[in-house]
């Protein structure tokens, strides 16, 4: 295992095991309990009714009782096996340590200065030993124990965590918070001109204007950002005139997704965009007729979900123009395309979904046919063959080939047929809540942070219709 992807792993696997309010409240029981069993601690080891033998015996004894019970804590919360099989026969041990403690300071004078036993001391260290027996056994227990050679590291993590998913509910996982959180951070990436990205600002600012419109952001949408000369205000209307100077540069001759989205985007905002270049609706049309299921499937395997915008067919945007303009005949024709090219896809085989390599239809690819079907209002066929292939291409951690984006294009296609009970969905946004930095965005992305959020977005809508 690489050492990006064990860092992957663990960032969910601590993610997913800090959920829930019994968890706060046992930390909170916990640092209680390691405060109160320290200051009985040193109490007995400072009053002068203990005798130097009290003292000598109880000195090492308490120490290592305290050591265990952090230890049954860590390996509660973090899912570390540091017990192992021993575990009930330690347990065993630790409650007769604790019981004879007892009996002994209850029972022999010759332990106390005065030669007569203190009542004081003695209710501390009934205590003491009660609370150490009580919460070592509750962290040791609560969490179902397997056998240790059932399985072993991650495996075994993400197994307990999977049984935690089972009793979490989907609107109690804090997707809102995340939802705010990047939409913020977000506002404050925009530069003074209205521009998002670096490497591509163009796309990179369509796909923001874009996810800014489906919010229902009006193109005079402002706020405040923070400059090198103080604060500025920023204007949708800033990013819209910026990719608006593309459109008229277009070269219908070799067209990409990239140009073709950044048309899309513009025509959200003012539909007449769209009439100059109307010939290109036809000229694809006919490109359609000549265009087999097998040249699509093709076009289809050579995605990389690396260059995203570069390696995916035009015909999803086309898709998505079709239906800004009305173009019927367009949607009926993408939308057979897409229907018989589910079906060849689903006769190759679920083994076939993985990376993007020669012969292979990648698991993204495979949810955006069926995405976009749904989005055009067109059924979508093969619903339980897809279903079961992305219950079969699923990673441990929750994701699909290990990629934002795909995990997010995956979710969204899955929503309409899943409840809010369903495992993959639960994982799978776990998995994006988890992925989420601390500054709000995914991997330094634009790109992946757009999708992480409107699939976000998507699943908050979807708790909202099942609850």
């Amino acid at each position: 295992m690489s050492y990006n992807i064990e860092k992957q792993y663990t960032r969910v696997i601590k993610y997913g095991m800090s959920l829930g309010v019994r968890r706060v409240f046992e930390t909170i029981v916990f640092a209680i309990s390691i405060f109160s069993m320290t200051f009985i601690y040193l109490y007995v080891l400072f009053t002068e009714n203990v005798s130097a033998i009290g003292k000598y015996l109880f000195f090492p004894i308490g120490i290592f009782l305290e050591i265990v019970l952090i230890l049954a804590y860590i390996e509660n919360h973090y899912s570390i096996e540091i017990f192992g099989e021993i575990v009930t026969k330690f347990f065993t041990t630790l409650s007769i340590l604790s019981l004879l403690m007892i009996v002994i300071y209850s029972s022999i004078p010759a332990l106390y200065t005065n030669k007569k036993l203190d009542g004081i001391n003695i209710s501390l260290l009934v205590i003491y030993f009660i609370l150490v027996a009580v919460e070592t056994g509750y962290f040791l227990y609560s969490v179902p124990r397997g056998e240790f050679s059932e399985s072993f590291g991650m495996e075994k993590q993400f197994s307990i965590l999977e049984k935690k998913l089972k009793t979490i509910n989907l609107n109690s996982l804090p997707i809102e918070k995340a939802i705010n959180k990047g939409i913020e951070t977000l506002k404050k990436k925009v530069s003074e001109n209205g521009v998002w990205g670096s490497l591509n600002p163009l796309y990179e600012t369509a796909i923001v204007l874009e996810f800014f419109h489906s919010q229902n952001y009006e193109i005079d949408s402002t706020w405040t950002i923070k400059t090198s000369q103080g604060k500025r205000p920023v204007s949708l209307k800033n990013s819209f005139d910026y990719i608006s100077t593309i459109v008229d540069m277009l070269e219908e001759t070799e067209i990409s997704y990239e140009q073709l989205y950044i048309l899309y985007v513009v025509s959200l905002f003012d539909p007449s965009t769209l009439d100059p270049h109307l010939n290109l609706i036809e000229t694809f049309k006919n490109e359609l007729k000549e265009e087999t299921e097998w040249d699509f499937i093709n076009s289809l395997n050579q995605f990389s979900p690396n260059v995203r915008s570069r390696s995916t067919p035009p015909h999803f945007i086309f898709a998505y123009i079709a239906d800004v303009i009305g173009e019927i005949e367009l949607l009926d024709r993408i939308s057979l395309l897409f229907t018989k090219s589910i079906d060849i896809i689903i006769k190759r085989g679920y083994s076939r979904f993985s990376t993007s390599k020669t012969g292979r239809t990648p698991m993204e690819m495979f949810a955006r046919l069926m995405l976009t079907l749904y989005h055009i209002r067109r059924m979508p066929p093969k619903r339980q063959e897809f279903l079961k292939a992305v219950q079969q291409t699923q990673f441990i951690e929750g994701s699909w080939e290990d990629d934002i984006g795909t995990t997010g294009y995956v979710i969204q296609s899955l929503i309409p047929s899943e409840t809010i009970e369903s495992m993959p969905l639960k994982k799978g946004t776990l998995y994006l809540l988890a992925m989420q930095d601390k500054e709000g965005m995914w991997n330094g992305s634009i790109e992946e942070t757009i999708t992480a959020l409107k699939t976000l977005i998507q699943i908050k809508k979807f708790i909202e219709e099942q609850v």
